[in-house]
């Protein structure tokens, strides 16, 4: 069969981005399988309220996984070879807009939450919050409006302000919260004498600027595709995977907790090792006589001040804190 012609476009344009959205959001969607599992193993005593949060995020994109899979299947399957479908966004498309921008929401808001318990200046969470607010409703509107008026390419272009500003505002929240994090964090750093302290809010700094870079970085290039090549269907392959990305960056905030806040304050290792020649005794042992064991202990003592910033409070019954000397 010969490929569809079109005078002025170049399908591969329109339908490879797609393709590669959709198969980098599956992708995704494996990791975040696997996150949502780890979590559900490692943090049974989660407090409800986080419980229900993160598998309030899964349904959400096991819906958004759900309805890309009948776009594709419309697309690809019985729109094979019609032209109209590389004009025509499939009725499956419409709650995606506002499904990705809940889902960059819920992703922000909790980092906006744990700002909250960091600082003492409420105006901070306060205007992030705004900013992530009227990027969410841009986001809904967007979809609505598209829902409304018609699916068609034409339509799309006409809402090219509130699409443009619905992702600069992602990409703005994304940016203030992880300069947020990192100011916060350097600040406590300095006020703290203790070297295990010090080096538990390193890995927090690092862990919030990677992080915050993947879904800045995510955001920024799809703000420039759209700007860029907007006829073109590459700022797809960022709008399809970047809801996702929020999610696995956020489940990987959760899971982290396991390595990075481990704050016993005595840990002790017991190795028992049967006898051998390097370990016996010089004295010939009786038959009678069982074989001794080693027993090795670590006692590690760390320091607790006053105050204290709580850092994983998800657990109703047993909340973590790291002391910093203020």
């Amino acid at each position: 069969m010969a490929p569809v012609v079109i005078p002025g476009v170049i399908v591969s344009y329109i339908t490879g981005p797609v393709v590669l959205g959709y198969m980098w959001s599956y992708c995704l969607y494996g990791m975040l399988i696997v996150q949502v599992y780890l979590y559900s193993e490692m943090f049974p005593n989660d407090s409800r309220g986080i419980k229900a949060f993160v598998w309030v995020l899964f349904i959400l994109e096991t819906i958004y996984t759900l309805l890309i899979t009948i776009a594709a299947w419309n697309d690809y399957g019985p729109g094979w070879g019609d032209v109209d479908t590389l004009s025509v966004y499939d009725w499956s498309w419409v709650p995606l807009p506002a499904l990705s921008g809940i889902l960059a929401a819920m992703a922000q808001s909790f980092y906006i939450w744990r700002i909250s318990k960091l600082t003492t200046k409420r105006w901070v969470p306060v205007l992030i919050g705004c900013v992530m607010l009227t990027q969410v409703t841009f986001a809904c509107y967007y979809g609505i409006r598209v829902s409304v008026k018609g699916r068609t390419f034409t339509e799309l272009f006409a809402l090219s302000p509130e699409i443009t500003l619905f992702l600069i505002g992602s990409a703005v929240c994304d940016l203030s919260i992880t300069t947020t994090l990192v100011v916060v964090l350097s600040a406590q750093k300095h006020r703290t004498p203790f070297q295990r302290t010090t080096g538990l809010i390193n890995k927090l700094i690092r862990f919030s600027v990677e992080t915050g870079c993947l879904t800045s970085l995510g955001a920024i290039i799809d703000v420039i595709l759209w700007l860029t090549t907007k006829e073109w269907n590459f700022h797809l392959i960022a709008f399809l995977v970047l809801g996702k990305l929020y999610s696995n960056v956020l489940m990987a905030t959760l899971n982290c907790r396991a390595p990075i806040f481990r704050s016993e304050s005595e840990a002790t290792t017991i190795i028992t090792m049967p006898q051998t020649s390097f370990w016996a005794e010089p004295r010939v042992k009786a038959a009678h006589e069982s074989c001794p064991a080693v027993h090795i202990s670590r006692n590690t003592d760390v320091p607790r001040d006053t105050e204290t910033i709580v850092m994983t409070d998800f657990s109703p019954a047993d909340s973590l804190v790291l002391s910093v000397a203020v």
